[in-house]
């Protein structure tokens, strides 16, 4: 379409006198996510000081509280330095998603000073150093390094893409308004620097359009304790953010150009759970073996965190507990199908290398004061989804986890998961699905006794994608 309009373009301007040529109408864009074009001293100072503050303000708030852990001494910090970090035994929900939280805010006051994805993921690192040495008593921890660092790099660049694609600073008014407080909620930091900056009312062109395509889902199933709460006790949804095209181009080398994004929340009586998910391409090529086949060999980067929450949550109690909290890295296919008559398969599979996983055990109690052991080990999971552009599709996925317990009650953990649905598209978007999960868990450990869990959960649900 675009080269159809540039050659009409050119015919209408051959045919006409230079003078009667109009101007260009095209409205300007720019992309929010670009790094700044010139380097100075404040793009490398100033996130110093901003994840100096972030850190401040997360101490000064239980410290006024008169939380213990934050009241450190010299003393303190010396001995930190001269335990160096070990293994902690902190609660999974802290450790899994909330030092990868703290990360995302590190990674994005550097993101906002205009520094690119590889020259912001040091901040990260460097705030979590700063509070582990001095900002708690408690001894550095070698988990909280690694899930601040490299969590808080996948987040951080996740969530600053998608508030910045929801900007846009050629609207105003209550539009403006709604955009820049749902902006602010996804990414703080981004969303602080505009009001600082006067960013947020300042009139300015476009973003730079991204293909993003957004799925909800609402609905009731029985995924409940292992011994079962039955049909439709629980209430769950799920938002999934696919952002850009993998085969847009011939290479992607700006990390996070195309990643998946979904957030996942269950709630009944008895539970409260959560789930986060995702992967990002760092580096990818194209290639393609038929007019209507496309790939992408890529190498990616993903987060992933679920608990299904149960009233023990924050507590050392496993029995009914399933938590998974995984960072990993690998290389990726992508493919993409058409088959015509507006049918499409589509694919992913990812194989990873995993420095940091955690999974409840029923016996990391004894030996760490935990409710989950920490892994070393691979992940490999697969997507696959049939589509019609206008009925909806077919869909199947399945991971599989594997660790070697480096801290916790020795031996292996392995965790996967399969889950087929279907999403009938009724109109314009909205639709009905349902889905079958099924969970598996095989753990062999060497001072304990093995543990076998398997089950079927089945769900119901509306979605609305667009």
């Amino acid at each position: 379409m675009a080269l159809l309009a540039l050659a009409g373009e050119a015919a209408a301007q051959s045919a006409a006198p230079a003078a009667a040529t109009p101007a260009s109408t095209e409205k300007k864009v720019i992309d929010y996510n670009a790094s700044s074009d010139t380097r100075r001293a404040g793009n490398y100072l100033w996130p110093i000081a901003g994840v100096i503050g972030i850190n401040l303000v997360s101490w000064g708030v239980p410290y006024a509280a008169g939380a213990a852990f934050v009241k450190v001494t010299p003393s303190h910090w010396a001995a930190s330095f001269r335990t160096g970090p070990q293994w902690d035994d902190g609660e999974f929900e802290i450790n899994q998603l909330g030092h990868p939280y703290m990360g995302a805010l590190y990674f994005s006051a550097a993101r906002v000073n205009g520094l690119t994805f590889w020259e912001s993921a040091p901040y990260t690192l460097f705030g979590s150093w700063m509070w582990e040495y001095f900002l708690e008593h408690e001894q550095p921890s070698t988990s909280d390094f690694l899930t601040t660092t490299l969590g808080g790099t996948f987040l951080g660049e996740s969530l600053y893409r998608l508030s910045n694609a929801i900007l846009d600073d050629s609207t105003s008014g209550s539009a403006r308004l709604v955009r820049e407080i749902a902006a602010f909620a996804v990414n703080p930091v981004n969303g602080l620097e505009r009001l600082i900056s006067g960013k947020s009312w300042a009139a300015g062109p476009a973003g730079k359009p991204t293909p993003l395509l957004v799925n909800l889902r609402l609905g009731a199933d029985g995924l409940g304790l292992s011994d079962g709460t039955g049909w439709g006790t629980t209430f769950r949804t799920r938002i999934r953010f696919d952002y850009g095209d993998p085969y847009a181009a011939s290479k992607l080398t700006t990390p996070f150009e195309v990643f998946h994004f979904a957030v996942h929340l269950g709630v009944s009586n008895t539970i409260l759970g959560q789930g986060i998910d995702g992967t990002g391409v760092l580096l990818g090529h194209r290639f393609s073996t038929s007019s209507s086949q496309q790939n992408l060999i890529a190498w990616v980067m993903s987060f992933q965190y679920s608990t299904n929450g149960t009233k023990k949550a924050f507590t050392r109690e496993s029995t009914g507990v399933y938590q998974l909290g995984e960072i990993g890295t690998g290389p990726a296919w992508l493919a993409r199908f058409g088959l015509g008559a507006g049918f499409s398969v589509h694919s992913e599979l990812d194989a990873l290398a995993v420095p940091s996983g955690a999974v409840t055990s029923p016996y990391a109690k004894y030996e760490a004061n935990r409710s989950y052991n920490y892994g070393l080990g691979a992940a490999l999971k697969l997507e696959v989804s049939l589509r019609q552009e206008r009925l909806g599709r077919l869909y199947a996925r399945a991971e599989q986890h594997l660790y070697h317990v480096v801290d916790g009650a020795r031996g292996t953990d392995r965790v996967g998961g399969v889950e087929l649905g279907a999403y009938a598209n009724l109109w314009r978007g909205h639709g009905l699905g349902a889905s079958a999960t099924r969970y598996d868990r095989r753990s062999n450990y060497d001072d304990y006794p093995s543990v076998r869990d398997a089950f079927w959960s089945g769900a119901a649900h509306y979605e609305v994608e667009f």
